[in-house]
């Protein structure tokens, strides 16, 4: 024992002797410290000595691989080169089993000085699988074990006060085929070499006083105009003895009255215990509000312990709450936020293969959903990167988290009796750093498959426990429990946009869905940065590689790309691959939102698109690729979701004017006009005065047969405001050889009997649009203001991007893009990234588009 933790334990002896320890009247300064760096790495394999010897101070490391937490085993080998280029072509297959052995993760670090009363905490919020940990020579854990469990030690005893500590950890990754509790990417991608293991989250060393305070939060209910706020934080007695001290608190916001309370709390020896305190009336509060529907506004909650520990959290004043809906013959889950009733939209997030993030990139899938005017997340047991709820608080993006499909997870009735525990807790850690989150609106404790009685019955005690107050769902998957709430059959493949709006077929947009989606291929110069140039184009076996899980259903588009030939013509080269695929991609995610969008609150209450993003660059599965370039789908997606739109039902021709908003917008016109290519000749055009009525989508014409039509034609619907203003401009190509779907499906496909023959496209003449650009800068960002114009003849699908170097810049947020011009037609697109990005090379501007030549001008 040190001379400073002997003075220490001193002093708590004199206070004992008094009867009770006064938390107040400790000095130590709370605070806490990220251990990211000062780590290393290696295979146990072959090194003789323990951790006893490992982490003392000074121990020698030569050899080890240098990582900086948090880290997997394989993102510290790639970082230092051992395998190299893993995402490119096929090279991860050369990579090992990384699970057949233990892995030390070893790090050194300065602890602060001590002061009177300090207590030292170890903080490991992610270890996977099965860890040993070491501190100074000094065993803390012979068994840590849960990914999802997040592991706190009182490390007082050991802690070298204001010199060098070492840590010590042994990892056992997790088994391969998801068999453990811990991360999986089911039939995503291919399974990570080491599944993972490591030290993926934060590790932290916090100091506090006799008393540490953890997982703040403050649970709403609404009540009229005022809101009523329940503030609950545990308190933790570190010492032997019983303590007394003061728990007080604040909740701010600018502009707004302070609110104050406290409460004398004493705690028994060792003691953790939940101090609650009297709901706080807020009057007239300011309310968190999801993107569209308002402003995300926060309050801050702190709270003390007297002197000897603070903690501090951002929190929404909302209520979210569920409702059933009975939708051919199911009941299906709604929700509402404040009271007002919400279209569920978004998409199914994954993070890295190797579970790396950084703010850059967890700020890009935030703005790129609110990008494309989705609203939620869905984290499929992608849970613990608490930076993206943080960001997702602040945009107004809801999170949908639960546990993952097909694994441990789900495989429960033989669980073991560690397994059972290893759920409980993981659970326990994941509520505890989401609750009070205003994203986080909802928990499913299973996805495809609802847990068993018993496991549910000990999940729901759970978050019972925690004061979870936001709705819950068993599973999310109809077929397997009739009462889940949310459906889940299929599609996982490509299929023609009539599909999303037909409700006798699987995947029918009606109810509420936990996910369904399709293959959608990234542009050329994605995959032109993972695969060599001879498996680009002819689509292969490397190509295929990046589809689904080796072995899986999903390991080949080969039903993506079957449909491309037969609707818009057999490719002849990789860039006219991606030309027509970027088209399919767009016309089907758009329908996908728009079918959704149409019958909300009525037959549609939420659709989770499969996927948001990618683990890897993949070909499967996607609104935007894994480099952050937006294509096809994700501008498909956002024309579908703008706040007031007008959209074409594939299967009845009916129009609709959808409003996401809360504000009803009345003296519109809808109008549609029925073209023949190429030569544009209107074949029929009708008009109807329109009402937009808040959150609701309306049914305002129905397109006739028209006759005389050329095989593939377009149909132009626009929508248009009392002063002429353009509200909303969508163009559909689409032929009167319609697709039509088959009798044959199942969970991941309904097979097509005729595929819509849009090779018209093809003999569009080649026009060329003018460009200008401006750039402003400011604060480190710039955004450019494009203008297209099409002096004749058709421009279809415009795709301006601002690029430096030759490629893309990304992230990227336009206004709009992919657009078609009209003869004589303009329009104006911002793009907006940061000057960063640019990577010290100056933008330029390029356009194309379908029958547009790419062209690239400078921009000042």
């Amino acid at each position: 024992m040190s001379r400073s933790i002997r003075c220490v334990l001193a002093v708590l002896v004199l206070l004992l002797a008094s009867g009770v320890v006064s938390a107040g009247s400790a000095v130590a300064a709370a605070g806490s410290t990220e251990l990211a760096s000062g780590w290393a790495l290696r295979p146990a394999t072959g090194l003789a000595d323990g951790g006893a010897a490992i982490s003392l101070p000074g121990y020698a490391t030569t050899g080890w691989n240098p990582v900086t937490l948090p880290s997997t085993v394989l993102a510290g080998l790639v970082a230092n080169g051992v395998y190299q280029n893993v995402y490119f072509g096929q090279n991860l297959k050369n990579v090992p089993d990384l699970t057949t052995q233990d892995w030390w993760f070893r790090g050194e670090f300065t602890a602060p000085a001590t002061a009177p009363g300090q207590v030292y905490w170890l903080r490991f919020k992610g270890l996977s699988y099965r860890a040993q940990i070491w501190l100074n020579g000094v065993q803390l854990d012979a068994a840590a074990v849960g990914t999802f469990v997040a592991h706190e030690y009182d490390a007082t005893a050991a802690i070298r006060p204001g010199a060098a500590n070492a840590l010590a950890v042994r990892v056992t990754p997790p088994r391969h085929d998801c068999k453990d509790l811990s991360a999986c990417t089911v039939d995503w991608n291919p399974e990570a070499p080491d599944m993972n293991a490591g030290i993926w989250n934060t590790t932290l060393l916090d100091t506090t006083g006799p008393v540490a305070l953890r997982d703040p939060y403050v649970r709403t209910t609404l009540s009229g105009s005022a809101a009523d706020l329940a503030v609950y934080v545990d308190a933790v007695n570190a010492t032997g003895a019983p303590v007394t001290t003061t728990v007080s608190g604040t909740i701010t916001k600018a502009g707004r009255p302070d609110l104050a309370f406290s409460q004398n709390v004493t705690l028994a020896a060792h003691e953790r215990r939940e101090i609650a305190f009297a709901p706080i009336r807020v009057d007239d509060p300011v309310l968190w509000w999801p993107y569209q529907f308002g402003s995300p506004e926060l309050y801050r909650l702190t709270v003390s312990a007297g002197a000897s520990d603070s903690k501090s959290i951002d929190f929404g004043i909302r209520e979210v709450t569920d409702y059933r809906t009975t939708v051919n013959g199911t009941s299906f889950a709604g929700y509402k936020i404040n009271g007002r009733p919400i279209l569920l939209r978004g998409g199914g997030y994954v993070w890295d293969l190797m579970q790396r993030w950084d703010t850059r990139t967890n700020a890009a899938h935030v703005n790129y959903v609110k990008g494309m005017g989705l609203n939620t997340i869905r984290l499929e047991g992608t849970l613990g990167n608490e930076e993206l709820y943080d960001l997702a608080d602040r945009a107004g993006v809801l999170v949908m988290p639960g546990f993952v499909c097909c694994s441990a997870w789900e495989d429960d009735s033989a669980w073991t009796a560690e397994q059972e525990r290893v759920a409980r807790e993981s659970l326990n850690s994941q509520l505890r750093s989401l609750r009070h989150h205003a994203s986080a609106f909802l928990w499913t404790y299973g996805s495809d498959q609802p847990p068993t009685a018993a496991h549910l019955a000990a999940y729901k005690s759970v978050a019972a426990a925690l004061r979870w107050q936001n709705p819950t769902l068993d599973n999310v998957a109809t077929w397997s429990n009739a009462d889940a709430g949310m459906k889940m059959d299929g599609p996982y493949v490509w299929e023609p946009p009539v599909l999303w709006w037909d409700e006798s077929k699987s995947g029918g947009a009606f109810g509420s869905t936990g996910e369904e989606g399709t293959e959608s291929p990234p542009p050329l110069e994605t995959l032109e940065r993972f695969l060599a140039p001879a498996d680009v184009w002819p689509i292969g076996t490397a190509y295929n590689y990046h589809a689904g899980k080796p072995g899986s259903v999903f390991d080949t588009i080969a039903p993506y790309t079957t449909g491309l030939s037969k609707r818009y013509g057999t490719a002849t080269s990789a860039a006219d691959q991606s030309r027509k695929s970027e088209a399919q991609n767009y016309e089907n995610a758009r329908a996908f939102f728009e079918a959704w969008s149409a019958r909300q609150h009525v037959r549609s209450f939420g659709s989770i698109f499969w996927m948001l993003n990618n683990a890897w660059p993949s070909v499967h599965w996607n609104l935007y690729d894994y480099y952050l370039k937006p294509g096809g789908g994700y501008f498909g997606a956002k024309k579908a979701t703008e706040p007031v739109h007008i959209a074409y039902d594939y299967l009845t021709r009916a129009v609709h004017v959808v409003n996401s908003t809360l504000t009803t917008r009345s003296g519109l016109t809808a109008t549609v006009s029925v073209h023949n290519l190429p030569d544009l000749a209107r074949k029929y055009t009708a008009s109807a005065p329109v009402t937009a009525t808040a959150n609701a989508g309306v049914q305002v014409l129905t397109v006739p047969a028209v006759t005389g039509l050329s095989r593939t034609y377009l149909i132009r619907l626009q929508l248009k405001d009392a002063a002429g203003a353009t509200v909303s401009d969508n163009v559909y190509w689409y032929s009167t050889s319609p697709d039509t779907l088959g009798n044959k499906s199942n969970w991941y496909r309904t097979t097509p009997k005729t595929y819509a023959d849009l090779t018209g496209l093809n003999t569009l003449p080649a026009a060329n649009v003018a460009a200008t650009a401006a750039r402003t800068v400011s604060g480190g960002s710039e955004t450019v203001t494009i203008t297209l114009t099409n002096p004749a003849g058709l421009a279809f699908l415009v795709r301006p991007e601002v690029v430096a170097d030759g490629r893309e810049v990304v992230p990227v947020l336009y206004s709009d893009n992919y657009v078609t011009l009209w003869p004589g037609e303009s329009t104006t697109i911002t793009a907006t990234y940061r000057t960063a990005d640019l990577g010290g090379h100056q933008p330029a501007l390029r356009v194309r588009g379908y029958n547009v030549p790419a062209a690239t001008v400078p921009i000042p």
